[in-house]
């Protein structure tokens, strides 16, 4: 089998250096799709915390409420009572 240009079919350095630069590109193509995975991952959970964060202060605001009342009843029997 004739792999390069060297003498009897064997690998020259030139050949090596372009195997292993494809496998170079291999591994890279691997870690980008890597890092454009988790940048998905990551916009989804930034998503989801939003509307998670909107529910707690939304809940949080309606407990103010509540307590806000709660407060303006305790205050006007204490002047009926005085």
């Amino acid at each position: 089998m004739y792999c390069g240009s060297g003498d009897n079919g064997q690998l020259t350095f030139l050949d090596t250096v372009s195997l292993m630069s494809f496998c170079i590109s291999l591994m890279n193509l691997n870690e980008n799709l890597s890092q454009g995975d988790k940048q998905d991952l990551q916009n989804d959970l930034s998503e989801k915390m939003e509307v998670i964060l909107t529910e707690v202060h939304s809940h949080l605001r309606e407990q103010d409420k509540k307590l806000d009342k709660i407060l303006e009843e305790m205050s006007n029997d204490n002047r009926r009572n005085l």
